[in-house]
């Protein structure tokens, strides 16, 4: 026997946590579980029922066994808690269990006879009695072969079936309230325990959303978040208890009431087959009844049914629960996926283009070497030259690139190195015959130098070579003289007559975006990773014994 330690009730089954007020339960000795359940025994129940001896015990009440007085027949009668007795909610469910029980009138729903109160206000129900074992002391034997598992969970899908048809959810289905009975040398199973059953119509808040009902190992995640529920939230309930009689262990467990239910909402389920170490045919019929959302569950105990026949009948269940990462600690990990095997031609095929195009590329850069090379490297000019008859032999604006090196650093100024490279002089056409500069006389020129230094000059729109250059200086008029330099802002310069010898020109780097930047974008804190409720859910499970 053991017992709630903070509202005392008391459960005969396996229970591991009180289905009240979610506390882990404890364990009674023998004396004082003899002390208790004998309060009735050797007594008559309204002049009709003797009370022999205690069957069980759950959270809501105790069943005896008794014998009809009049007609010598053994039945199963089922007494509320003194402290039950007294709680207005309590009675209630305690009423709602036996009237949904005999309005479902389904063979696999234990049959309720009679109903009536004790002379001290305490409710009480006549049942039939069931002799046999629960499935949970089935199971505690380990897995239950298939044959036995399609024909327990048929059984019990047939019940459910019922019960939904007359709008009642069962929402507390668990292997301590299915009986397993011999009849005729057969197995059948009866299914107990509507205490908590949410019957269609029922107006008062014995069903309101927002409180848990339930034993948390087989509760669905919307009956774990307090929400509404449907009968879909008994075929996720069916779909743990065929997990647990084709594996032997439940999908989910832990070491409180909260951690169970936590994971029943946010992790994905086990799958049988790495429980198992091998293939169970029921498989994709267990998944999809766990799937989290409603929607992707059978969407009635008859769905579930059909899929149950087509495994017994030797066919497949298409998967349609999709890749599922099981957590650590399950079984053997899945097979290895080999690799598609491709064929050899095509990356031969490719390797053949990469290479011809690596050739061509070597060539051409050979060819453009040799000819910087032999260009002649002038670094001022000898030869008179006048602002407007000068003849410039213009260089692409996209050179400036070869000019200041590839690959260099977005700022040499900053540390980068550009690559050596020389641009050769604008050719100049000579001054017409009667000019007063005589042959060989040096030209007056201005040096151009820049801030950062190689910076490429262009002289009206033309490359004419790096920093630091020597242009000639015009006669008359004015010289555009324009600077540009990878990373900075272009600069331009006006010559005259009247400039001096040496301009040193400093180029403003241009302002960056983080995108654009060498330095790393800074980036955010990921943010933590909380389930988020739909709008107008609440946000965490509400506890059921909350005021």
């Amino acid at each position: 026997m053991r017992f709630c330690p903070t509202c005392g009730a008391r459960y005969s089954t396996g229970a591991d946590f009180c289905t009240v007020d979610g506390q882990r339960l404890e364990t009674l000795a023998d004396e004082e579980t003899a002390l208790r359940g004998s309060t009735l025994v050797g007594r008559t129940l309204d002049g009709r029922y003797r009370v022999e001896k205690v069957l069980g015990e759950g959270g809501m009440g105790v069943v005896y066994l008794v014998t009809h007085v009049a007609l010598g027949k053994r039945m199963a009668l089922k007494v509320l808690h003194g402290e039950g007795a007294r709680d207005e909610t309590t009675v209630a469910r305690f009423v709602q269990e036996a009237q949904a029980s005999s309005a479902i009138g389904h063979p696999n729903i234990v049959d309720v006879i009679d109903f009536g109160r004790l002379a001290d206000g305490s409710a009480y129900f006549v049942m039939e009695l069931l002799e046999g074992e629960s499935l949970t002391d089935r199971i505690k034997r380990g897995a239950i072969p298939l044959e036995q598992t399609i024909a327990i969970a048929e059984q019990i899908a047939s019940a459910l079936a019922a019960a939904h048809a007359r709008g009642i959810v069962h929402r507390d289905l668990k292997p301590d309230n299915v009986q397993l009975v011999r009849r005729n040398a057969e197995e059948a199973v009866k299914v107990l325990d509507f205490g908590i059953a949410k019957v269609g119509g029922a107006s008062s808040k014995l069903t309101k959303t927002g409180m848990i009902f339930g034993t948390p190992h087989y509760m669905s995640p919307e009956q774990a978040a307090g929400q509404s529920v449907d009968a879909r939230t008994d075929v996720y309930a069916l779909g743990v208890i065929l997990f647990e009689m084709a594996t032997g262990t439940v999908p989910f467990d832990g070491d409180t009431f909260m951690g169970i239910l936590s994971k029943h909402m946010f992790e994905p389920p086990p799958r049988p087959t790495n429980v198992l170490g091998s293939t169970h045919p029921l498989e994709p019929v267990i998944l999809r009844a766990l799937a989290k959302k409603p929607e992707d569950r059978y969407a009635s105990m008859d769905a579930l049914l059909a899929d149950l026949r087509i495994v017994r009948e030797g066919g497949e269940v298409a998967d349609t629960s999709g890749p599922i990462r099981p957590p650590s600690g399950f079984g053997a990990p899945p097979p290895a996926i080999e690799p598609p095997t491709t064929s050899w031609r095509a990356p031969m095929v490719f390797l053949g283009v990469l290479g011809a195009l690596l050739v061509t590329g070597i060539g051409v850069g050979l060819y453009l070497a040799l000819r910087a090379q032999r260009a002649p490297v002038v670094t001022s000019l000898t030869e008179p030259v006048h602002a407007s008859t000068a003849a410039v032999t213009p260089i692409a604006v996209d050179a400036i690139d070869a000019v200041q090196g590839v690959g260099s650093d977005d700022s040499p100024g900053a540390g980068g190195t550009a690559t050596d490279s020389t641009v050769a002089p604008p050719t100049v056409d000579p001054e017409p015959a009667g000019n007063d500069v005589g042959a060989g006389t040096t030209v007056d020129v201005i040096r151009i130098d820049s801030v950062p230094p190689r910076a490429v000059v262009l002289v009206e729109g033309a490359i004419v070579g790096t920093t630091p250059l020597d242009v000639p200086r015009p006669r008359e008029g004015e010289l555009a003289i324009e600077l540009r330099a990878r990373g900075h802002v272009s600069r331009s310069l006006t010559l005259s007559a009247a400039t001096g010898e040496e301009i040193v020109a400093s180029l403003e780097r241009v302002r960056r975006t983080n995108r654009e930047s060498d330095e790393p974008e800074p980036v955010e804190p990921a943010p933590s990773v909380m389930p988020r409720m739909r709008p107008g859910v609440p946000s965490e499970v509400v506890d059921p014994w909350a005021e």
